[in-house]
């Protein structure tokens, strides 16, 4: 669309600027768009939560058009969890209506003086008191939102609580079920005092064959359809991988002190779909894959609770790795913290790490204000969620994450947490190259910077060996930072490919790039968001694993005996650093391959 939005909190004010011409060539969209302006406007001294932050929305060029599986966002800002680069990405209505009102790119500014929401109606752009939202929970705000100012296919954000009492792993919440849930976004939404952002545009989103394109999406489709790659993700989800996993013996159980779940079957995508699952939903009701389930407890403690989900990482969260094996308590716990605001990764996490100290004597029940947090104790998961949200008693300290709360317990042997931030839900002891890219991810420990967890769990290459995997990890972040500059949903990779994906651009933009071109462009965006973090302080020595996993072997299982040794670890990061043209002694981008990319600009930006 050509156009940038700047929305001035402060002084109530809003610019609209002209997309650079260069940016879209560079940078594609999305990813590349959002890290260009961190680095570009937000600085190393300024603090997360402070005014001088800012709140970047960006969308890719595939985004409002036909193709039903671009319809995802980015959201970025220096991330109050990690304390460097804070990433995150969502669906849903959200990023077609923004840019049918005619951005590509969303900047939030400053700091309102009371809670507010935003509203965009193509150029009507207004700021709107939000005193009597504040305090509601998201699905609350939505609806009194979309009743007051959005038809149904309004994109409509917001935050809950935890946004607003800037818990450090707060999202950001997109059509009820769905969150911008990483490195803490909904925090700086709600230091802000943000608290939702209404969108609706009437501009068509012109694309540059549109009979071509339609001919495309018709025959991509019927390809999904028939897809086997894509038939237990149709089926079941993400939680289709349960069963894989505990068969592997990479399930984290109990804050990664087991890797086996003696429950796997009863938290499983087959169990889901059995007990619970009433629909099958996609983000958006074109979408052929359809990985989302709407489910719904009929009975028990926990009846009338309901998520779309939950995933295979709330699961893993909330679940195995706090011991817990009732869908029913997790689905409670899953709802709360969509209500709340509050991401499910970060959440279950900080909680499993809580429980092996109540467990270890760390804390007791008094600290925990006479909870009884134990491995399994669904009840207190679900009571310490709500405090932690409100910041309440123990919550307080809760709501900070693994890594600070370790600190303040001397507890750091049993914080699993890269770079601030949480991990997936995939032991990496027995998948050494998914170690290896959590090691090096930008944003902190990541299953979604190259997904190659998932080639070592469906056995396409050696999980247990450690050769060859730094270039593999470099290919696949690069294809990956294509995906969320375009911006195009990562389940669709097994069945749209690069060449997919480069003509795809072509039909839209009626521009040509190459398949090569586009990857140069996921590269330099990778390399620009490693200037940020090195800025930001971050080197080498912080491309590392938590000491859990370099020194405890895993115990039992087909994964018997597997860690992630020290000179594994340098091996893989000495010839990750080579291929990716980086120093070897700092982590940092060499100046040749800053050149070699176009990114000369950027370098005299760094300090």
């Amino acid at each position: 669309m050509g156009s940038v939005l700047r929305v001035n909190l402060t002084k109530q004010r809003f610019f609209t600027e002209e997309l650079r011409k260069d940016l879209p060539r560079k940078f594609v969209g999305g990813n590349g768009f959002g890290v260009t302006f961190l680095f570009k406007e937000v600085g190393r001294d300024i603090n997360p939560l402070a005014s001088d932050n800012k709140l970047i929305f960006a969308t890719g060029p595939l985004t409002g058009t036909p193709i039903p599986v671009a319809v995802e966002f980015g959201v970025f800002a220096k991330s109050p969890l990690t304390n460097h680069l804070g990433e995150s990405y969502s669906s849903g209505f959200f990023g077609p209506q923004l840019k049918r009102s005619g951005y590509d790119v969303l900047i939030i500014e400053g700091r309102a003086s009371k809670p507010v929401y935003l509203r965009i109606m193509d150029r009507d752009i207004r700021l709107e008191g939000a005193e009597d939202l504040w305090g509601r929970d998201c699905w609350e705000t939505e609806e009194i939102l979309r009743k007051e100012e959005a038809s149904k296919d309004s994109g409509v954000l917001t935050i809950g609580p935890a946004g607003e009492n800037m818990v450090r792993f707060a999202c950001v919440t997109s059509d009820f079920y769905r969150q911008a849930g990483r490195t803490g976004l909904g925090a700086v939404m709600g230091s802000k005092q943000l608290k939702a952002i209404v969108v609706k545009g009437s501009k068509e989103v012109e694309v540059a064959k549109p009979l071509e394109l339609e001919d495309f999406v018709k025959e991509w489709t019927q390809k999904v359809l028939k897809s086997p790659k894509m038939k237990g993700l149709r089926a079941y989800g993400t939680p289709s991988l349960v069963i894989l996993e505990n068969e592997l013996g990479v399930m984290p159980t109990r804050n990664w002190q087991e890797s086996l779940f003696e429950h796997a079957e009863e938290i499983c995508g087959e169990a889901l779909r059995k007990l619970y699952v009433t629909r099958t939903v996609g983000c958006l009701d074109t979408c052929p894959i359809a990985c989302g389930k709407h489910s719904v407890v009929r009975e028990g403690r926990y009846k009338g609770s309901e998520v779309v989900g939950p995933e295979n990482q709330t699961i893993y969260a909330l679940g195995h790795n706090c011991g817990i094996g009732d869908l029913g308590a997790i689905i409670k716990a899953n709802e709360l913290c969509d209500r709340l605001g509050l991401d499910t990764m970060s959440t279950g996490c900080t909680l499993a790490f809580a429980m092996e100290c109540y467990e270890r004597g760390k804390l007791t029940k008094a600290d925990l204000d006479g909870v009884d947090l134990r491995f399994g104790n669904d009840e207190a998961l679900i009571e310490m969620v709500r405090k932690i949200a409100y910041r309440e008693g123990f919550g307080n300290l809760l709501a900070e994450g693994v890594r600070i709360l370790a600190t303040k317990l001397g507890a750091e042997d049993y914080a699993i947490q890269i770079k601030g931030l949480e991990p997936s839900g995939f032991d990496l002891r027995g998948l050494k190259g998914a170690a290896l890219a959590y090691a090096v991810s930008n944003r902190g420990g990541c299953h979604l910077r190259g997904r190659v967890e998932f080639m070592e769990l469906l056995g396409l290459v050696d999980r247990f060996n450690v050769e060859s995997k730094a270039r593999l990890v470099k290919e696949r972040e690069d294809l990956f930072t294509v995906l969320d500059s375009l911006i195009v949903c990562k389940f669709a990779e097994p069945v749209f490919d690069l060449s997919h994906l480069a003509n795809t651009y072509s039909l839209v933009t009626g521009e040509d790039l190459t398949e090569k071109e586009l990857l140069q462009a996921g590269e330099r965006t990778v390399n620009l968001e490693r200037m940020f973090i090195s800025r930001e302080g971050l080197s080498r020595k912080d491309d590392t694993l938590p000491e859990r996993i370099m020194s405890e072997p895993i115990a039992q299982g087909p994964s018997k005996g597997q860690k992630i040794t020290s000179k594994e670890l340098k091996r893989m990061l000495d010839q990750y650093y080579m291929i990716r043209g980086w120093d070897r002694q700092t982590g940092k981008p060499a100046e040749e391959k800053l050149i070699e990319l176009n990114l000369e600009e950027y370098v005299n930006e760094e300090s």
